[in-house]
């Protein structure tokens, strides 16, 4: 069985119960994971002082505290404050999956745009698609995104969320039936009753919403094809390839794309979120207009060594680490991290990424034409790097929303994985920062994410997702039709 929370996938067959927790705990794993991101967090105090994560973090404790319980540990886990994307905060599979087997899910599906949430799929209730949902349960659609966990660095605001997932979740009670207010196509408000399904009739309902469109390519991770005479599309879902891999199949497209004389270009990298640096600077020789491009960032932490130890894993065999694991770690970082001569940072050296390529060659099957590449908030770590690149190279325009890391750095490259004694959630914890472009190292505070060139009106969104059609690339075909 897979299982999402924020953003993870997990799986598991139920073997136990959450009955069997204790109920202190809950609060003793929230107390490990804040130690744990205090002690072995690269920087977390980036973007918010000491004494306000520590007001923000008391306060979740507090939440944590007077409802002891599985689900609020998740919710109002401490990573959800430090405004980094990468640190995580995930469920343990067996557990959680008795948890998902005793609750009952919202039945409509939700897509959230420009900030309001809208009917996502045909329904038994007769809802029209496109309907905008004001409130459910008397919580009103505002305070719904609210109290949503979301995913971003620093204070970027995020409304790519899995809503329907989450709506029992942050309800009172986790109720089994729903009260709905919303607004018809024809600006009638309305009030329904809807009855809570299970989680495989959710899990079967979300995988036939209407949005998102692609679902091909999430599938197969790297696909393209033709859309008309003039124009092909092709979506990266991820860059977490061996190179060769990713290089072969990037040189079949564009040898397609060649053999086709098309003359536009849509790169859609929505939902990717990111993986292999280096990578990037591969992608984008195969659109660049120059011979080369200047293809530069760095690493730098304030934590080299493993200064928390207890409860580290494996991720990939669940094993403990032993004192040889954590002293091969240390060593590792230690040969390839130097202190700075000021300042608290440590920053990769020349030992750190052999596939480092700062003045980067175009590849002999590069095009020429027109591009725009597609982003949202889950556009994240590397791929956030390309379409910063993208733009600071000035090759073409971007459609959609704002993405979801910084575009002047991110935290990624190297995880230390804990598994709480208590309740089994896992806390990832990455190692460094990232920054692009030259950026100065120890004073970026101002993290925004790269901004679209076009956002897709209120109109527009609906009008393409009644017609079943995917917004940002109606949008696209239509701004290349326009220049």
């Amino acid at each position: 069985m897979r299982i999402s929370f924020d953003g993870v996938f997990i799986h598991g067959i139920s073997q136990y119960s959450v009955s069997e927790i204790p109920e202190d705990g809950y609060l003793k794993d929230f107390d490990i994971a804040v130690d744990i991101i205090q002690k072995q967090h690269p920087n977390p105090y980036r973007f918010h002082s000491k004494e306000s994560i520590t007001k923000k973090i008391d306060s979740l404790r507090t939440i944590v505290k007077k409802d002891p319980s599985y689900t609020n540990l998740l919710i109002h886990n401490p990573t959800r404050i430090i405004g980094d994307g990468h640190s995580n905060f995930s469920a343990d599979s067996n557990y959680f999956e008795d948890v998902l087997s005793s609750i009952y899910f919202f039945p409509l599906q939700i897509y959230v745009h420009n900030n309001e949430l809208y009917v996502n799929g045909d329904n038994p209730y007769h809802i029209e698609v496109g309907s905008q949902i004001l409130e459910i349960n008397n919580v009103t659609a505002p305070d719904l995104l609210k109290a949503v966990p979301k995913a971003a660095d620093g204070n970027i605001k995020v409304e790519d969320v899995d809503l329907p997932f989450y709506i029992p979740f942050i309800l009172k009670n986790h109720p089994q039936d729903f009260t709905l207010k919303y607004k018809t196509l024809t600006g009638e408000n309305k009030t329904a009753k809807l009855s809570g399904i299970q989680y495989p009739r959710f899990y079967y309902e979300a995988k036939h919403a209407i949005l998102p469109i692609d679902l091909i390519s999430e599938s197969y991770g790297i696909y393209g094809y033709k859309i008309d005479a003039d124009t092909y599309y092709l979506s990266i879902k991820s860059f977490s390839y061996d190179e060769s891999f990713f290089y072969e199949r990037l040189k079949k497209y564009f040898q397609e794309i060649k053999d086709l004389s098309s003359k536009k270009l849509i790169i859609d990298i929505r939902n990717n979120s990111g993986g292999a640096i280096s990578n990037v600077p591969l992608l984008y020789s195969f659109i660049a207009k120059d011979k080369s491009f200047n293809n530069e960032y760095q690493y730098a932490t304030k934590v080299v060594d493993i200064k928390y130890t207890d409860y580290l894993v494996d991720p990939q065999t669940n094993r403990y680490y032993s004192d040889k694991d954590i002293a091969d770690q240390n060593n590792f970082m230690r040969q390839r991290f130097d202190k700075a001569e000021k300042g608290d940072y440590y920053f990769g050296n020349s030992r750190l990424d052999n596939t480092y390529i700062k003045n980067y060659p175009r590849d002999g099957l590069f095009f020429d034409g027109k591009v725009i590449v597609l982003t949202n908030n889950h556009t994240f770590s590397a791929a956030t790097y390309f379409a910063s690149l993208f733009k600071s190279e000035k090759r073409g325009e971007i459609v959609g929303k704002e993405t979801g890391s910084c575009s002047n750095f991110t935290t990624a490259a190297w995880f230390l994985t804990y598994r709480l004694p208590n309740t089994k959630a896992v806390i990832s914890i990455p190692r460094t920062e990232i920054f692009f472009n030259n950026n100065d190292k120890e004073n970026v505070s101002n993290c925004k994410g790269v901004i679209p060139d076009h956002t897709i009106s209120s109109n527009d969104f609906l009008t393409s997702l009644k017609a079943h059609k995917d917004p940002e690339l109606e949008y696209s075909l239509t701004l290349f039709f326009k220049k």
